[in-house]
């Protein structure tokens, strides 16, 4: 059998048992945080962007993820890091902790 085909049917497998079997990736992070701003956080930085992100399987809902993210804010354009929650919903990816959530 090819990858691919492996591939598919474990994605298939994933979806159908609803279970998180990859780690999000790089933009659903990012829209998650986004998601943030619209629940009205005042911590929220529009002009944060997640640079890198490595995510393991934290508790049984979600993942926990090192991000490297950076500001357009900043004007020495250091970069941050923090350690973040998130979990996946009906409603879509969310962070639970981490960034503009304490």
């Amino acid at each position: 059998m090819s990858s691919t085909f492996l591939f598919a049917l474990a994605s298939f497998a994933c979806a159908k048992a609803g279970l998180l079997c990859w780690p999000p990736e790089l933009s659903v992070i990012q829209r998650a945080y986004e998601n943030e701003s619209v629940a009205g956080s005042a911590l929220h930085d529009p002009g944060l962007r997640i640079l890198s992100a490595r995510c393991s399987r934290g508790n049984v809902a979600g993942y926990l993820c090192e991000v490297t993210f950076s500001t357009a804010g900043d004007p020495d354009s250091r970069l941050y890091f923090d350690v973040i929650s998130v979990v996946q919903s009906n409603a879509g990816w969310q962070l639970t902790s981490g960034l503009c959530r304490r």
